[in-house]
């Protein structure tokens, strides 16, 4: 087996569209790959699993996890990972789900097994709530889940849709701890109080009617509104367990400034602390939105980024290219 290499992008994750008794599909969910920040991986044939570079520990902690789950005629294939590229996790961008699809996705190659999204669900063990960064490794795009029928099953992609290529994305960390996740995010979920019937159905009409609609017809300031409106919708539901519509007061006051410097659709990425807005905008006015929320709210150079979409699933490649190695 040659050197295999993979890059996933991340996800910018809009919001749940309804969760307890009275809703018949759980969770359901929309959101947004991006290309940057992104993961890049590099696998070789090795006598046993290990893993290197940035997350190794993640990754070593993956390679087992999969062997133990591995349940398929062909035998495994060990693999030593190292991880080229990775932004921090828990920022609300999606990282661990891409990561631990990235790497289930090398050890199903380099063993011969198709990659399913089944098998890449089972042996990552992503997608037992939202399904976005499942179809979004797959696909790309935005995209909209349909939930649960059952604890356990995988939510099927509902909506896909090609986002604007001209749609520039700002993506901005404010000082924060960590987003909820693993255990700690299991129990909030399990204290959230149950979103109304009507919240439900209102999110849902804000996703289908209004944000689709407007992706579809190249709407950037209709997706704004609706985005926003359903960000808000969002942020008061979880409230309880983040203390507000959003994770700390500094993003609701950065989410303020977004808009006042003419953006649109500003949100916060799942349990944050990364935030997001859109814009039509040249490098120029890149650079000075960049500079000014740089001096006015303290960021650092990395803290502030923009990208677009990614409209493509991640991109496994056979042997080096001179841009990826």
């Amino acid at each position: 087996m040659t050197r295999l290499y993979i890059r996933t992008a991340s996800r910018l994750h809009f919001g749940l569209l309804g969760w307890g008794p009275h809703v018949r599909r759980q969770f359901g969910g929309v959101g947004l790959m991006i290309e940057a920040p992104g993961l890049e991986l590099l696998a070789e044939p090795a006598d046993r699993f290990h893993a290197e570079g940035p997350l190794a520990g993640r990754v070593a902690a993956l390679l087992d996890r999969i062997q133990g789950r591995w349940a398929e005629a062909a035998p495994i294939r060990r693999l030593g990972v190292k991880v080229l590229q990775a932004p921090a996790e828990h920022t609300g961008l999606g990282v661990g789900t891409q990561l631990s699809l990235a790497v289930a996705r090398l050890v199903l190659t380099a063993s011969g097994v198709e990659a399913t999204l089944e098998r890449l669900a089972r042996l990552s063990e992503r997608g037992l709530r939202s399904g976005v960064g499942l179809h979004g490794f797959v696909h790309g795009g935005l995209l909209v889940d349909g939930g649960h029928k059952v604890s356990g099953d995988l939510p099927p992609l509902v909506s896909r849709l090609v986002f604007p290529a001209d749609w520039s994305i700002l993506v901005v960390r404010p000082p924060a701890p960590p987003g909820r996740h693993g255990r700690d995010e299991a129990a909030a979920f399990a204290e959230l109080p149950a979103v109304s019937e009507r919240t439900s159905e209102r999110l849902c009409r804000l996703v289908l009617l209004d944000l689709l609609s407007a992706v579809a017809s190249r709407d950037l300031e209709g997706f704004g509104a609706a985005l926003a409106e359903l960000q808000r919708e969002v942020g008061a539901a979880f409230a309880p367990a983040q203390g507000g519509v959003y994770a700390s007061p500094e993003s609701e006051a950065l989410i303020a400034e977004f808009a006042r410097l003419g953006l649109v659709g500003a949100g916060q990425s799942s349990w944050g602390p990364s935030l997001y807005a859109f814009g039509r905008v040249d490098d120029d006015e890149r650079q000075a939105i960049s500079a000014h929320l740089r001096a006015r709210h303290a960021l650092g150079p990395s803290d502030v980024a923009w990208t677009h979409a990614r409209n493509v699933g991640a991109e496994l490649m056979i042997e080096p290219k001179a841009d990826f190695a």
